[in-house]
């Protein structure tokens, strides 16, 4: 098969799967919204969650922004013994890290919550206390998983590496729904666990079955490699310590608002953070091993193509996903949370919140390729600085659009956006890592045709509105936003084609350094 058709097919898998893990991982936010609905448990729960939860978040970040470029640099090397070495010291670093802070976050739980949400009643605590002790025990299993995931990533092993995500969502749906009646918000814990343990065994089985892995015990590593995942995975810890930051400061003001405003504002982070890995991370995810070989081979003309058709690519596929979250946002939470315990009124609150984070997609999509681009570089002191300063103006907007200004909820979407934005026209006017001359005027033209498509789409979905009946309960809300943001996503492919945005196919993305494909031998280009 042609090289171009094989990276093509990858990506075309990972995009798959993401799409797969996206919408399973909403299914659990809507069990969990039909148990709880937005109310004093849903925001213990998510207080409990609210660590564990980064730390898995990190772990994520650190095996696209680090591992895979590690494991990849090994490989080039061709000497399995390091291969394993690598592999082996990794897995034992992150076992025994991971368990002591898990056994430190169960005995600091009373403190942990009382320090994000000092609002909270006396039940409240309690029950959130007694949930965040064993919450953290799922955060083992996630590094163990998240290591492998990153090696088979590395090997262009995309399918299970992408599809484990719905396995983990898919159990933790099971075991909620048939354990709630009997554990109540305890069965959310080992929904987590189970799904997690799934992971760890689906992706050991797979490395078993196409390798001969060779573990040891090593907890000391020497190198080029090893050095550059020192420094990425302390840049990591630094941004993740900072982005908890931000975390917290907005819990700590949310528990002063309404009861259920802070798991709104989680649900509605979640959204816009699936959609933009969805749509914007599925193709940096795809493209990370051929932009760590360029870099790796010092191919600078190469590594700036590949950078500037991620960030087109990105842009062409989450422009009118930011116009349907922004005009349908109240059928959207309607159809996917309004059941169970999760009342009309919590619909009102949850799509106002949607409406104000859809606007930050496109900026919040541009910050995480940028992501993959300094750690593919080895810049893990610029990414450490670059979102330190980006946590910082989060919060500031935060107190200023709701301390001062009382904006209420949305001021904490607001406050994310004006950071992003903020942060975005920085990098650019700094010229991070050469990024203008990906910049180019090219991507310039595309990025006009895109936003004009962008704009025509909108006005299509507002006549539609206007004159489509929207159906009166949640029944017939699934045909409704099939209609229309179908009808919309044709006036957006007719506005590109009328555009001619699209000059070459878009396999040329993947096509560039590819030496590899999944679970394939190397490709002749």
């Amino acid at each position: 098969m042609n090289p171009k058709r094989q990276m093509l097919k990858s990506s075309a898998v990972v995009a798959f799967f993401s799409l797969l893990g996206a919408l399973t991982g909403i299914l659990v936010e809507t069990c969990i919204a039909a148990k709880l609905g937005l109310s004093l448990r849903s925001d213990s729960f998510y207080v409990a969650y609210t660590i564990p939860y980064i730390i898995t978040n990190l772990l994520g970040a650190t095996g696209q922004f680090s591992l895979v470029p590690f494991f990849a640099s090994l490989e080039s090397s061709q000497d399995e013994q390091e291969i394993w070495r690598g592999l082996s010291y990794v897995g034992n670093m992150l076992f025994l890290g991971l368990g002591a802070i898990a056994v430190a976050g169960a005995a600091a739980a009373p403190w942990i919550v009382h320090g994000i949400a000092p609002g909270f009643t006396r039940g409240q605590f309690a029950e959130a206390t007694h949930l965040a002790r064993w919450l953290f025990l799922i955060i083992v299993p996630a590094g163990i998983g998240e290591v492998m995931r990153s090696f088979l990533l590395s090997r262009h092993y995309f399918a299970l590496s992408t599809a484990t995500g719905l396995m983990r969502n898919a159990s933790c749906i099971v075991v909620i729904l048939a354990g709630f009646h009997r554990f109540g918000a305890q069965s959310i814990f080992l929904g987590y666990l189970v799904g997690y343990l799934l992971q760890v065994a689906a992706l050991g089985l797979q490395i078993l079955k196409a390798f001969r892995p060779r573990y040891s015990l090593t907890l000391t590593a020497s190198g080029k490699s090893f050095r550059n995942l020192r420094g990425s995975g302390t840049a990591q810890l630094g941004g993740a310590l900072g982005w908890q930051g931000v975390v917290i400061v907005e819990r700590i003001i949310a528990s002063f608002l309404p009861a259920g405003t802070l798991t709104a504002l989680n649900y509605g982070f979640r959204i816009i953070g699936t959609l933009s890995e969805l749509l914007g991370g599925s193709v940096g995810t795809a493209s990370l091993p051929s932009l760590s070989r360029a870099v790796a081979r010092q191919e600078r003309q190469e590594e700036r193509q590949i950078l500037r058709d991620t960030l087109g690519i990105s842009l062409a596929l989450l422009a009118p996903m930011m116009v349907f979250c922004v005009l349908l946002s109240h059928d959207i939470i309607r159809l996917v949370f309004q059941r169970g315990n999760f009342t009309p009124q919590a619909t009102l609150t949850m799509a106002m919140v949607l409406y104000y984070y859809s606007w930050s997609l496109v900026p919040f999509a541009f910050i995480r390729i940028l992501n993959f681009y300094l750690f593919a570089r080895h810049e893990s002191g610029l990414f450490l600085r670059l979102s330190i300063f980006q946590y910082s103006l989060n919060v500031g907007f935060d107190l200023i659009f709701v301390g001062l200004l009382h904006l209420g909820a949305e001021g904490i979407p607001l406050g994310l956006l004006t950071g992003l934005v903020v942060t975005s026209g920085l990098a650019v006017r700094r010229d991070l890592c050469d990024l203008r001359s990906s910049l180019d005027a090219v991507l310039g033209r595309f990025s006009l045709k895109v936003l004009a498509g962008t704009a025509v789409t909108a006005l299509a979905v507002w006549v539609m509105r206007r004159n489509v009946p929207a159906p009166a309960s949640t029944r017939g809300d699934f045909a409704y936003l099939c209609l229309v943001c179908g009808a919309g996503s044709v006036v957006f492919l007719a506005g590109l084609v009328a555009t001619r945005a699209f000059t070459r196919p878009l396999w040329t993305l993947f096509s560039r350094g590819a030496e590899q494909v999944e679970g394939g031998g190397p490709a002749v280009m």
